[in-house]
C-alpha cells in the first residue's frame, strides 16, 4: 500500500488512511486501509476501459492491456497462494469476463488458468493458477513484486 501511495504521491491530497468497516450480516469490523487520487484526465482513460456505468469491468481488450507489471500488481493486490498453487480474487465479475482474463495469461504469458467457485449462491467465481503453472508466474512477476509482497507467491522475502 505505502509502495503504491509513493508511487501515486504527486496525484494524492492526503496519506493513506484506516477505516473501520463492520460487516451487515455479522456484526464483525474489519479494517481498510486506503487512499484515494484526484479525479484527474490523465486517469480518464483508464477509467473508461475499466468501468462501465460506475461498475468495474474487465474490457474486451485486456490482453492488450496485461503486462508482467499489471500482472505483478494484480497478483499483490488481489492474490494469495493457496494450497500449492495461486488464487486470485476475482468475485465481482462475471464468468463471461473471467474467461477473457483466462485467455488473456494464456496468449499473452502462456499461463493456463480455471475457474473456482468463491461462492455459489451470489455467483462469485476466482481464478486459480495451478502448481505446474507457477515456476512461470514466477519468473515473470518476481521481479516486479515488492518484496513484501513475495509470500503471495510462496517465496521467503529476499
Amino acid at each position: 500500500m505505502l509502495h503504491l501511495y509513493n508511487l501515486y504521491q504527486e496525484f494524492v491530497t492526503t496519506p493513506p488512511a484506516v477505516q473501520s468497516i463492520t460487516d451487515k450480516n455479522t456484526g464483525k469490523i474489519r479494517y481498510n486501509l486506503s487512499f484515494a487520487t484526484l479525479a484527474l484526465p490523465c486517469f480518464n482513460e483508464l477509467y473508461e476501459a475499466f468501468y462501465l456505468e460506475g461498475k468495474k469491468i474487465i474490457p474486451n481488450n485486456i490482453a492488450d492491456l496485461l503486462s508482467e507489471v499489471s500482472l505483478a500488481y494484480w497478483i499483490m493486490d488481489d492474490g494469495s497462494f493457496t494450497g500449492s498453487g495461486l488464487k486470485l480474487h476475482t468475485n465481482a465479475f462475471s464468468l463471461e469476463e473471467l474467461n477473457l482474463l483466462i485467455k488473456a495469461l494464456d496468449k499473452n504469458f502462456s499461463i493456463k488458468a480455471s475457474v473456482n467457485v468463491s461462492n455459489r449462491e451470489k455467483s462469485q467465481f476466482s481464478l486459480y493458477i495451478s502448481k505446474n503453472q507457477m515456476s512461470r508466474v514466477k519468473d515473470l512477476v518476481i521481479k516486479h513484486m515488492h518484496p513484501d509482497m513475495l509470500y503471495k507467491l510462496n517465496i521467503d522475502k529476499q
